[in-house]
């Protein structure tokens, strides 16, 4: 049977974080995310973008808004190198490349869009988290 490629053990981390998060557990539910963050990066699987934001977004509400944009900045700039992997750009044994440069072209458009949508949103939550109380 065919199916989608996938890591196991980074599954298994992104749901130790979700659960350390419902803990406010924010430090370990950081560690986590680190070492997901690490396989990923070294990972055939292709994650979607809402799942490498999930780190930064994290971080934000911590408390490390400054790490937060960092890591959104690092996702941004690596978002070519993920695009051209997950479209196989570099992979001669895969179709020509006239045929993976649409698939290209969206990954970029699309991931970078929804990656400045959640920096807005992390933006939104600091300056809310920053309101004096009445």
């Amino acid at each position: 049977m065919f199916g989608f490629a996938r890591d196991d053990r980074v599954a298994e981390l992104l749901r130790q974080a979700t659960a350390l998060k419902v803990k406010k557990e924010w430090d370990a539910a950081l560690d986590v995310l680190a070492e997901a963050k690490k396989l990923m990066l070294v990972s055939t699987v292709s994650y979607p973008a809402e799942t490498w934001c999930k780190y930064p977004l994290y971080l934000q509400q911590a408390g490390r808004f400054e790490d937060a944009m960092s890591e959104f900045e690092f996702l941004l700039d690596d978002l070519e190198r993920r695009a051209r992997r997950d479209a196989q750009l570099n992979d001669p044994n895969v179709g020509p490349e006239s045929q993976k440069l649409p698939f290209y072209e969206g990954i970029i458009r699309n991931d970078g869009r929804i990656i400045k949508e959640k920096i807005i949103l992390a933006q939104s939550r600091q300056k809310k988290s920053k309101v004096p109380k009445q």
